[in-house]
C-alpha cells in the first residue's frame, strides 16, 4: 500500500513539474507582443481601477488615448481596440475583459459595421492572424475564450493555434532575445498608454473628405448583430453604452454604417456621437497617419472632444485625487516626457513640424525658408506651416517664391516675406533677434547683438531650403536643416 501511494505521489510531483515546465516554456517562446499590449490591463482589473472599456479596430488604438482621458478628467479605462477587429471580434474581446473586471462605461466604435462576413477565418474577411493573436494571446484559456474561438472560427484546425497557442509559437526558441525572459522578471517591456498606441507620422496626400449623403444600411449585417450584442450584454449587467464612429476618410458604406450605428443606439436608448459629422473636430491632411488612422495630433482633438461628451452624457468618478493611481500619473508623466523629447531633432520634416503643434507654446523657434525653393510646391508643408500660425503672408512668399521667416515667441508669432537689405528686430522671451532677408540664399539672424553669429547662414548649409532653430535663453540649442528633393528632405543637424 505505501509503495502505491508513493508512487502515486512520485507520479504526481512528476507530472506537476511537467506541467509547470510546459507552462514555462510555452510563456518563453510565446510572442510577447499581446502581452505588451494587455499585461496592464490584468494588473489594473485587479485593483478593480477600470471604469471604462474602448472597443474597437485599429481606429480605436490610435485615436483614443487613455491617458489623456486621466489628465484632463480624471478617467481611469482600458483601450481593448485590436488590429483589424470587426464588431465580431470586439464582442468577444469585451467578454475576456469582463472576466476580469466590470467598468461603468463601454464605448464601442461603429467601424466596419457593414461588415456582413460570419467567421474571420473566412478568406474574404482580410484578418491576419498575427492580429488576432496580439488582441488574446494574453487572455488565458477559459470557458469565455473557448466559446470565442468556436464563434469565431468555423474551420477547426484555425481554432487550436487560439486555444493552445504553443501550437504556433513552439518554434520560437531560435528567436529568444533577453527580452523573452523579462517576462519571468517582473521588468518586461509593457504598453504603459493603457493598451493605446500613438502613431508619430503624417500622410503626404492632398486628402479632401466628401460627405455622400448617405442613408442607412439597407439590411442587418453580422456587424449589426454584434453592436446589438454588445449593448445588450452591457444593459443587462448595468453598464452604460456609448456607440461612436471615429474619423477617418469615410466612403459612402462607411458613412451608411455610422448612420445605423446611431439609429441601433437609439433604438436601445443609449447615447451615441458621430464623429465623421462634427464639422473641424479634424484636419485630414494635419491630423492623420493615413487615410484610416489619426496621428497623435488627431488622436489628441478626438480623446478630448470624446472625454467632453463621457461627461457631459455618463460621467465618471475622477480619480486624479485618489490614492493608489499614482502609476497612472508615472505614466503621463512617462507620456509628456516622451513627447518634449520627440520636439526636436526629427530627420523627417513632416513629423517635426506635427510635435511642434503640441508644444509651441511651449518654446521659441524660427522656421526660416529660402527663397526660390521646390518647398512651396509642397502642399502638405505649407498646410502644417499654417497649422503652426502662418498667415497669409506665407501665401504671399509661396506666390512670389521668395523667402519666409516665422520667429515663435512661445506661440506669439511674427512673420517676414521677400528679400531686402532691411533689417527687423523682435523682442522674445529668449532673446532680440535681427533679422534681415538679404536674398534668397543668404540670410541674416542674430541674436542679443551677437553680429559674430549668423544662424541663417553657413557654407555647408546654404542651400538648405527650411532651417528649424531652437532658443532658450538666447542660446541656440538646436539647428536642423532640411533640404528638398521632390518632398523628400534630406536632414543635417548642429
Amino acid at each position: 500500500m505505501n509503495k502505491k501511494l508513493s508512487l502515486f505521489i512520485k507520479t504526481a510531483v512528476f507530472l506537476a513539474i511537467l506541467c509547470v515546465c510546459f507552462i514555462c516554456m510555452s510563456l518563453l517562446v510565446e510572442r510577447k507582443s499581446s502581452f505588451n499590449k494587455n499585461q496592464e490591463f490584468f494588473e489594473e482589473a485587479k485593483k478593480d481601477h477600470i471604469d471604462a472599456f474602448f472597443l474597437g479596430s485599429s481606429h480605436v488604438i490610435n485615436g483614443i488615448n487613455p491617458l489623456q482621458l486621466f489628465e484632463d478628467y480624471g478617467y481611469t479605462s482600458y483601450n481593448l481596440g485590436g488590429y483589424g477587429s470587426v464588431l465580431l471580434s470586439s464582442y468577444w474581446q469585451m467578454m475576456l475583459a469582463l472576466d476580469y473586471c466590470t467598468p461603468k462605461l463601454v464605448v464601442v466604435d461603429s467601424y466596419m459595421l457593414e461588415n456582413n462576413i460570419r467567421y474571420i477565418d473566412d478568406p474574404e474577411a482580410n484578418v491576419s492572424s498575427d492580429e488576432l493573436h496580439l488582441n488574446i494571446d494574453r487572455f488565458p484559456l477559459s470557458r469565455t475564450k473557448y466559446h470565442a474561438i468556436n464563434d469565431m472560427f468555423q474551420d477547426r484546425d484555425e481554432k487550436y493555434p487560439y486555444l493552445a497557442d504553443f501550437i504556433v509559437y513552439h518554434d520560437r526558441w531560435k528567436e529568444l532575445e533577453a527580452d523573452d525572459f523579462k517576462r519571468f522578471t517582473k521588468d518586461a517591456d509593457v504598453n504603459r498608454m493603457m493598451g493605446a498606441v500613438m502613431e508619430y507620422g503624417i500622410h503626404s496626400q492632398e486628402y479632401t473628405y466628401t460627405d455622400f449623403q448617405a442613408g442607412t444600411l439597407e439590411q442587418e449585417t453580422v456587424g449589426t448583430a454584434y453592436l446589438r450584442r454588445i449593448i445588450e450584454e452591457c444593459q443587462s449587467r448595468n453598464i452604460q453604452v456609448v456607440v461612436v464612429t471615429l474619423p477617418f476618410l469615410a466612403m459612402y458604406d462607411n458613412q451608411a454604417a455610422a448612420h445605423t450605428a446611431t439609429q441601433i443606439a437609439a433604438e436601445y436608448g443609449v447615447p451615441s456621437l458621430n464623429m465623421l459629422e462634427i464639422p473641424g473636430i479634424i484636419d485630414v491632411n494635419t491630423d492623420m497617419e493615413d487615410a484610416g488612422h489619426l496621428n497623435v495630433l488627431g488622436s489628441r482633438k478626438v480623446t478630448s472632444c470624446l472625454g467632453d461628451f463621457i461627461a457631459q452624457n455618463c460621467p465618471l468618478p475622477d480619480h486624479r485625487e485618489d490614492s493608489g493611481y499614482e502609476k497612472w500619473n508615472d505614466y503621463i508623466g512617462d507620456y509628456n516626457a516622451e513627447l518634449a523629447s520627440m520636439c526636436e531633432g526629427n530627420d523627417d520634416l513632416y513629423t517635426q513640424l506635427m510635435m511642434l503643434q503640441l508644444h509651441n507654446s511651449d518654446k521659441t523657434f524660427t522656421i526660416s525658408v529660402r527663397g526660390d525653393t521646390a518647398v512651396y510646391s509642397d502642399p502638405s508643408l505649407v498646410r502644417q506651416l499654417h497649422s503652426l500660425g502662418a498667415t497669409e503672408m506665407l501665401d504671399q512668399a509661396v506666390s512670389s517664391n521668395c523667402s519666409y521667416m516665422m520667429i515663435s515667441d512661445h506661440g506669439v508669432i511674427t512673420e517676414f516675406v521677400g528679400d531686402s537689405e532691411n533689417e527687423f528686430t523682435v523682442e522674445t522671451s529668449d532673446g532680440v533677434f535681427l533679422y534681415s532677408p538679404a536674398s534668397a540664399i543668404y540670410r541674416i539672424l542674430y541674436v542679443n547683438g551677437d553680429t559674430e553669429n549668423n544662424y541663417l547662414y553657413s557654407d555647408d548649409h546654404a542651400y538648405a531650403d527650411v532651417q528649424l532653430l531652437f532658443f532658450s535663453g538666447g542660446v541656440c540649442t538646436s539647428h536642423q536643416y532640411y533640404t528638398c528633393d521632390h518632398f523628400t528632405y534630406d536632414y543635417d543637424q548642429r
